[in-house]
């Protein structure tokens, strides 16, 4: 009878954990089922110059004028050409001067000119098309209006992947390159940044005044660009080579110079990384509000965000420089080399990616280099495992924008990363040098890197790509070890469990012994299970795999706390450190704590403090953890003083952390820990009476990027959804600092979670901001309608993304709903699942019952079950039923 209610007890816990934890649904897939595949457009003529002569009005919202696009037919009898247009309003078309008929497909988004004859390679054709549009999207105007009077007037463009048609027609795919020049005609006191040599500047008769910009070195359409407004410039030089910063009025030099400042050194470590000195007349970076990105590469001419510019006590937290670093790597990889299409966008941005890391270690040194690449790695994993795995290079995929995951920047970048591992630092050198000199002005796909990086270092690589790049996933490593003093050698234990496919790649194995560490590389076959040998004449303390984390992977190493320690202590890689701080913090125990505590005060990096912090905060069950936390405060790098604060959220028991946490939210000199400080106390929900106060205060602190105004409503909605909502409601109208405005779009969904009374209110809130005319702001929007999962948002969505013109808000659309409709899914599973169990409970008393019941009976005849015959028991059937 005993094995009765156990077998029922065991079904009833595995149901609970079911509910308990949804989020172990499986992945969802990149591309939705019976995506096409996309192939490179077949071109007919080769573009060679592209001219607009176009004037930007920003009271109309519009641009008008003609672009001429030259061009030479690539085979002969070409009698039409098709050019991409969206949206365009086309008066005119004439070829080498005569009027040509034309008609246009507003849904293949082209324009055809039929031509009087068919043309060949030995002609050459001028197509100017005079033409005026109101752009939906690739050109874009911002500001003052009643929400945001101050905001500056500002048009820029943002052409990648295929924007740049709105504006102005063209070929508008990567797989040509062309020079071109812009001529733009503004009102002042506007200033017009564009790419290449800035030729004249032209007062005309009604007052306005026209740029000539010429770009001589061939590129692709997409980067084509214009930045105006009423700038402020600030001047540096490279070699000669004018470096400009465009900043909006009012933006002082120095906080110019703070973000944009290294740009001369930058420039310089490239140049000398690729072989190749930067290639243009000029580089200029101009920030510009409300833009959707950090930065986009337009060629010498990058537009960067406005959010950028930071003053003095931001720079610890918010640096620029990883942003310029990036942005600027793209002049190399993605403007003089560019991906030959979408499905080889890592080609542009995991190079710009990696290249970043690079300058950090040019820069900071290895200790930074190492930690720029846990960053990639540990975005690449979270994307792998919760949402999906795919090839980095694949032509199945719903629109372009869907190739800019973490799969193409990240993975990509540590692609490159093991490409540097077996090559080492003279064949990465050799081979960088070489696939920029043989492709430089021209489209590359992956095979070309393959074969510039092979034949210049006759290393093989076909199995990193092979296997990483055109395979999807990654190692999933279960590894044991020890030592056999019989044959004195070290035995390694090694498992791929990942079900992508098994991998072969070199891996170093660090040898920590008493007084030396000994690094040697072992070959990891292609093999579900492999045991591996290495001589050692001792025993050592530990074993370290991949100390410096070259491959990429993930390890489940069974050691013992003690061997996390050493591994700590003794390492001096920086990935290995890490390593072993994760490990501690999810083993936990005395000895766990006390390393982690020893290492927070000590360790010089601050990556590896700030890890130890977040180690620190997962043991809040531990008594001494809380002690080893507090040493922390008094860090004097704000990064780890941040994370010191965000992890005393983790003891919310502790009524004494609060009258700490709110001297740090309103006396830091960091914003970050004031913001951390702020979430942190959200935490503390037996002292909510206490806190509310601090956090409503802190409604009214200003701080850049908003971060402590957004971090308090977000940690009000969770600690007092009551009082949130009147706050958060006000937060995320139009006219509120927009900063904090998708902040105050969570903290209404978290509210609608706590109380289901809001919920209608809330998704017909967040619905009134589908029409939000701040492009980020609608993106949170799709995202927080997601999240709120209420099927009743699904027709505002819908008809909104029918308006969307971007397809980055399209798919967002597409998101958000399939979130919704897997969440209602999901619910309706939960509450067949709470019925179970409520079932299963009903059964359990039952046999409770009847237990008691037989007991009474047996007990009459003297029988006597000791524990040994209740161990022997057979066991109860299994359950029939699923």
């Amino acid at each position: 009878m005993r094995s009765d209610a156990h077998h029922v007890r065991t079904i009833l816990a595995a149901l609970i954990l079911a509910t308990a934890f949804p989020g172990l649904a499986a992945p969802r897939s990149f591309a939705p089922e019976g995506t096409p595949a996309r192939y490179m457009p077949t071109r007919q003529y080769d573009l060679q110059h592209l001219r607009l002569d176009l004037s930007f009005d920003w009271d109309a919202r519009g641009v008008a004028g003609t672009a001429t696009n030259t061009l030479v037919p690539l085979l002969p009898g070409v009698d039409s050409l098709v050019l991409n247009a969206a949206g365009l309003d086309v008066h005119k078309v004439r070829v080498n001067g005569a009027e040509r008929p034309f008609t246009l497909d507003p849904e293949a988004q082209t324009l055809t000119v039929r031509l009087d004859r068919g043309y060949g390679p030995q002609d050459r054709l001028e197509v100017a098309v005079d033409y005026s549009a109101h752009p939906q999207a690739g050109l874009y105007f911002v500001g003052p209006d009643r929400g945001y009077p101050d905001k500056p007037r500002q048009i820029w463009s943002h052409g990648e992947a295929d924007l740049n048609r709105f504006w102005f027609p063209s070929w508008d795919s990567p797989n040509d390159r062309t020079t071109t020049e812009v001529v733009a005609t503004v009102k002042r006191p506007l200033v017009v940044v564009s790419n290449g040599k800035l030729l004249e500047v032209t007062d005309q008769p009604d007052g306005r005044r026209a740029y000539h910009w010429r770009m001589d070195v061939p590129h692709s359409t997409y980067l084509v660009s214009v930045a105006i407004g009423d700038f402020t410039k600030v001047s540096d030089t490279w070699r000669d080579i004018p470096v400009e910063y465009y900043v909006p009025p009012g933006t002082g030099e120095a906080t110019a110079r703070r973000s944009f400042g290294d740009t001369p050194k930058i420039l310089d470590f490239y140049s000398q990384a690729t072989g190749r000195p930067y290639p243009y007349a000029k580089y200029a970076q101009s920030a510009v509000v409300d833009f959707m990105w950090g930065g986009e590469e337009n060629i010498s001419a990058t537009t960067q965000t406005a959010r950028t510019l930071h003053d003095a006590r931001a720079e610890s937290d918010y640096p620029s420089e990883g942003l310029v670093a990036h942005e600027t790597a793209h002049q190399w990889f993605g403007d003089l080399l560019t991906c030959e299409d979408w499905s080889n966008a890592w080609l542009n941005e995991g190079f710009a990616d990696y290249f970043t890391a690079l300058y950090q270690r040019h820069a900071h040194g290895e200790d930074a280099f190492e930690e720029e690449v846990d960053g990639l790695r540990g975005a690449y994993l979270r994307e792998a495992e919760r949402d999906y795995q795919r090839p980095i290079v694949t032509r199945r995929y719903a629109d372009p924008i869907d190739m800019f995951d973490r799969h193409t920047y990240n993975k990509g970048a540590l692609v490159l990363h093991m490409i540097h591992f077996l090559l080492g630092e003279e064949g990465w050198s050799k081979g960088i040098h070489a696939y920029v000199e043989r492709f430089a002005g021209q489209t590359v796909t992956t095979a070309d890197l393959q074969d510039a990086l092979e034949k210049s270092t006759g290393v093989s690589l076909g199995p990193v790509f092979d296997q990483y790049v055109y395979g999807s996933g990654h190692p999933e490593l279960k590894v044991r070890w020890d030592y056999q003093p019989d044959t004195r050698q070290v035995h390694l234990e090694i498992r791929q469990t990942q079900k992508t496919g098994l991998f072969s790649f070199p891996l170093e194995v660090a040898l920590i012994g008493e007084r030396e560490t000994v690094v040697r590389r072992l070959p990891v076959a292609a093999r579900d299970f492999q045991d591996l040998y290495l001589q050692s004449d001792e025993r050592p303390r530990t074993v370290v795999l991949d100390p410096q984390g070259w491959i990429l992977k993930t390890v489940d190493l069974t050691k013992p706390v003690s061997e996390w320690v050493i591994q700590l202590t003794a390492s001096k890689p920086l990935a290995a450190k890490l390593e072993a701080i994760r490990a501690l913090g999810d083993l936990g125990g005395g000895e766990a704590v006390a390393a982690l505590g020893r290492a927070l005060r000590e360790e010089p990096f601050y990556g590896a403090r700030r890890e130890v912090a977040r180690a620190l905060g997962k043991l809040h069950k531990e008594p001494a953890a809380l002690e080893a936390l507090r040493a922390g405060l008094a860090d004097k790098d704000s990064r780890v003083r941040s994370r010191v604060l965000e992890a005393l959220g983790s003891f919310p028991e502790h009524a004494e952390l609060i009258p700490i946490l709110r001297r740090a939210l309103e006396t830091d000199d960091s914003y970050a820990a004031r913001g951390a400080a702020a979430g942190a106390l959200g935490a503390f929900e037996p002292d909510r009476d206490q806190v509310v106060p601090v956090l409503l205060a802190a409604l009214n602190q200003e701080s850049y990027r908003e971060t402590v105004r957004g971090n308090a409503i977000k940690a009000l909605a969770d600690l007092d959804p009551g009082r949130a909502w009147a706050p958060a409601q006000k937060l995320a109208r139009y006219g509120a600092p927009s900063a904090s405005r998708g902040d105050a779009l969570d903290a209404l969904v978290t509210i609608a979670k706590h109380d289901r009374h809001r919920r209608e209110e809330v998704r017909k809130i967040l619905e009134g901001y589908l029409d939000d005319p701040y492009y980020s702001l609608r993106e949170d929007v799709y995202r927080r309608l997601g999240d709120l999962g209420d099927p009743a948002a699904i027709p505002a969505i819908e008809r909104r993304a029918r308006l969307e013109a971007d397809g980055r808000q399209q798919r967002n659309a597409e998101k958000a709903v399939q979130k919704i409709l897997t969440s209602q899914t999901r619910e309706k599973e939960d509450q067949a699942l709470r019925d179970r169990v409520e079932q299963l409970e009903r059964e359990t008393e039952l046999l409770k019952e009847q237990m008691r019941t037989a007991g009474g009976a047996e007990g009459g005849r003297g029988v006597n079950v000791t524990p040994e015959s209740a161990e022997s028991a057979p066991p109860y059937p299994p359950d029939p039923r699923p």
